[in-house]
């Protein structure tokens, strides 16, 4: 899979701080949390690396 297609399927982590207004520090705690409890979105972690599953986190944000 390319990175284009990647950044269509995915977030990243600064994305989703961004989008939520968080600070990275406390963001990378939260998307680990998120991650191990597998909710309220899809958290995928490969390394370092986290991508969040846009569909599963545009599904949650409109539940806001």
């Amino acid at each position: 899979m390319s990175e284009e297609q990647m950044n269509c399927l995915f977030y990243d982590a600064n994305q989703v701080f961004s989008m939520v207004g968080i600070h990275k520090t406390k963001g990378y705690t939260w998307l680990e949390k998120i991650r191990q409890d597998g909710e309220p979105f899809k958290v995928i972690r490969i390394d370092k690396l986290y991508k969040i599953k846009k569909e599963s986190f545009d599904s949650w944000m409109a539940t806001l």
